[in-house]
């Protein structure tokens, strides 16, 4: 640090007094690396290596096959079904906000579960949200407002379901029913007004 300064006062007093530096290559200035507690080993987070891809053994967790399984047995074809679809490829963003860019990727690098489309047109219905405990954790709660927000904004029904280890038959159609024809949002409202 010191042999710094004094390069520096000599280079700037060179310029008051109108004398020519002279460029003499010096080694590349030192630098201190903190030093660690004594037994730990320090850990470089960037590695040489290049990335190296695997292919998942399922698009689905356990719990998110026993749903969609379900899902489908209880619609029986009645919608079509698309799952890990991006908030992006649902919603877009209409108007040019401020740092748009942001906003735009805040809606491409998040997905939903499961989205139930109409047959032929192919226009999303409903939103399906598999909520398991680690949706209680502050981030994922964060993430998971985000999305009720900007589905309720849009339009788009978004149907938040506990994982449960099966589900009844007929259990997810009649919700999902209930969802896309706003039976169940009336119900909800009715008991909201009761309490």
């Amino acid at each position: 640090m010191w042999q710094r300064l004094i390069e520096y006062i000599k280079r700037f007093w060179n310029r008051l007094t109108g004398q020519k530096e002279s460029v003499v290559p010096s080694a590349p200035p030192k630098v201190e690396t903190p030093q660690t507690a004594i037994g730990e080993p320090e850990f470089e987070l960037v590695s040489g290596e290049p990335p190296r891809y695997q292919q998942r053994e399922s698009l689905f967790t356990y719990r998110e096959r026993v749903f969609f399984q379900a899902l489908l047995e209880d619609i029986s074809g009645q919608y079509v079904v698309f799952a890990k679809v991006r908030l992006g490829d649902v919603l877009f963003l209409a108007n040019e906000p401020g740092n748009r860019k942001y906003h735009n990727n805040q809606i491409q690098c998040k997905h939903l579960d499961f989205v139930l489309c109409a047959r032929g047109t192919y226009k999303p219905l409903l939103a399906i949200e598999l909520d398991d405990s680690s949706h209680d954790k502050y981030d994922h709660r964060e993430r998971d407002e985000f999305k009720d927000k900007i589905c309720a904004d849009a339009g788009l029904k978004l149907w938040r379901e506990r994982i449960k280890p099966m589900y009844p038959k007929g259990f997810i159609g009649e919700r999902v029913r209930g969802k896309i024809e706003g039976r169940e949002d009336r119900e909800d409202r009715a008991g909201e007004e009761v309490q």
